[in-house]
């Protein structure tokens, strides 16, 4: 976890203690102590780290910083070897699923498991990776995926309803919990109507802390699938709009790819009046192919690759 060393924020953090620099981070964001730690420890606890009169583990300081979605690039630990093993046996965990080394990925988190419990914390984690696991599947258990992320969440957010509806503060795997829970609601009407909420939530917190965070992206992306169903296509196709608009500001690839597809869809729905808007659906298609079979593989793009040809008749330079 390294960071320039021209950045004030490491000056900052170097001079002053973890402490201050949460305090500094939590005053410049306008959020109140309260808010920031709710679920995760006590304000008198939180009040002693700032302070700096309280040491306390990695795993509460990465919890109270992600709520203030500080990237772990924009600050840096020196951890003692228990934690460190801990913190890179979870990395390795995380790209075993981003790599799709599935297996792999569900005996290490029986390891993990193992040494370290499913309290607080790691039970968070733990919940988290499964509910992720589950979402990879083809054809996924709905119940038993609301139920892993609905763990996860309420570990450091039990309220996290009240919190939703006041606009209160959550971290970016809070975000991302809720947007798959609301995911999994039946009625596509109730679901459209709770992802607006969500839609206006989202609007709130870029007003407040000047940008999206990452949950926003597939949030938006559940979004636009459900004024989809519902035949909604404009608002479909506006929501990819800035959905793709935001990735574009980002190094992130992301479901950049699925929302093109489901921007092109939703235009076909609507009806492609001249060729210009056959075009711009037909670019669409093409750009999520690329994403696709550069970053996933020529086999997830063969089907795609073969609608593009039927319906547009693109010619392909094998």
């Amino acid at each position: 976890m390294q960071q320039n060393i021209n950045s004030p924020e490491l000056i900052d953090y170097a001079e002053n203690g973890i402490g201050n620099y949460i305090r500094m981070n939590r005053e410049a964001r306008g959020y109140s102590q309260s808010d920031l730690c709710d679920g995760i420890c006590s304000v008198p606890t939180l009040s002693l780290i700032e302070s700096g009169e309280k040491i306390t583990d990695f795993w509460v300081v990465e919890a109270l910083l992600e709520r203030m979605k500080i990237e772990k690039t924009e600050y840096e630990f020196i951890l003692d070897d228990n934690t460190c093993d801990i913190y890179e046996f979870r990395e390795t965990i995380k790209m075993n699923i981003q790599n799709k080394e599935y297996g792999q990925a569900e005996k290490n988190l029986a390891v993990y498991r193992e040494k370290c419990g499913e309290e607080d914390f790691h039970g968070q984690f733990l919940f988290f990776q499964k509910a992720s696991l589950e979402r990879a599947k083809t054809n996924p258990d709905i119940s038993k995926k609301k139920e892993l992320f609905l763990s996860a969440l309420t570990i450091t957010a039990p309220n996290y309803k009240e919190i939703f509806e006041r606009k209160g503060v959550m971290s970016n795997l809070e975000l991302e919990c809720i947007a798959e829970i609301i995911h999994c609601i039946e009625d596509l009407k109730e679901r459209e109507l709770t992802y607006r909420g969500f839609y206006e939530y989202f609007q709130w917190n870029c007003i407040r802390e000047g940008f999206f965070p990452p949950a926003y992206r597939i949030a938006m992306q559940y979004y636009a699938e459900c004024l989809y169903g519902n035949e909604k296509y404009e608002d479909s196709i506006k929501i990819c709009d800035e959905a793709l608009e935001e990735l574009y500001g980002t190094s992130k690839v992301a479901n950049r790819a699925r929302i093109f597809i489901l921007r092109a869809k939703a235009r076909e729905r609507k009806g492609l009046k001249d060729e210009e808007e056959k075009q711009e659906c037909l670019r669409d298609y093409l750009t999520a192919y690329t994403v696709i079979s550069f970053y996933e593989g020529e086999e997830e793009a063969k089907e795609l690759k073969k609608y593009i040809k039927e319906k547009y008749g693109w010619q392909f330079i094998d």
